[in-house]
């Protein structure tokens, strides 16, 4: 009813010669999609103690369990682990402090981007 309204009243200015430009309505969805993406960080750490091919699932299984990381990737040859987290959730530090309470030390090696 009020989109309605607000387009008869527009459409009423149009026909006095006002000119009228109209912005797409954002949703609301649509909005928090947005502040969501902007808060998507990707972090890489060096990873100690990894000696065999399943280190990296507990690994992995550690720092997913952190709040807001959304995606881990862990390479067993370069003892690497790079995380995709949600920066209004997690930080760096403490998805490090996951793996090393897993017994497997990291520490960050590329800021947060």
């Amino acid at each position: 009813m009020k989109k309605l309204m607000i387009i008869g009243a527009l459409a009423a200015l149009g026909a006095l010669g006002a000119v009228v430009t109209l912005a797409p309505l954002q949703s609301a969805a649509q909005a928090q999609a947005q502040i969501a993406q902007a808060q998507v960080r990707t972090a890489s750490f060096i990873v100690d103690n990894m000696t065999c091919a399943t280190c990296p699932i507990t690994v992995r299984t550690a720092m997913s369990r952190v709040d807001g990381v959304r995606s881990v990737e862990v390479d067993f040859e370069s003892k690497r682990a790079t995380v995709t987290y949600d920066a209004g959730r997690a930080t760096p530090e403490a998805i490090a402090a996951a793996s090393t309470n897993a017994g497997y030390p990291a520490r960050l090696v590329t800021p947060a981007s």
